[in-house]
């Protein structure tokens, strides 16, 4: 692994580790889309993709997320549901849906450290994910 990328990860906050995942992944179904004919570039980049959103989904805290974390997986659960048909069937349509909902969590997720970040320390909002 790049010394940088390494530093990078192991210096990250829990919610900069988040935002990290959401971006690899969110490239991870781009290079899948763009190589959708190379099966073996796109199934292992999906396949990749498909980690990525297990394990996001897998370190939610439905108790201290509440109603927030059991959306997020529900859209995690449709998400990778789409990535696995997607990569399947090779349907463009599937995985371009997924990439469209990875990048606005992304975005939801970037806009809601902003807010956070705001507050004081004891108002931080748990964002029901456990890193």
């Amino acid at each position: 692994m790049d010394q940088y990328i390494e530093s990078s990860i192991l210096t990250a906050s829990p919610e900069k580790l988040v935002e990290m995942l959401y971006d690899k992944a969110l490239e991870l179904v781009k290079i899948a889309i763009s190589n959708i004919d190379d099966n073996v570039k796109s199934n292992s980049a999906l396949l990749r993709a498909e980690d990525i959103i297990l394990y996001l989904n897998a370190i939610l805290d439905i108790e201290k997320g509440g109603n927030i974390a059991k959306t997020l997986r529900e859209l995690y659960d449709f998400v990778y549901r789409q990535l696995v048909a997607g990569n399947v069937s090779k349907d463009v349509k599937k995985l371009e849906v997924a990439r469209d909902i990875i990048q606005e969590m992304l975005n939801t997720w970037k806009d809601a450290e902003k807010k956070a970040a705001k507050k004081p320390q004891q108002n931080k909002i748990n964002f029901g994910v456990s890193v």
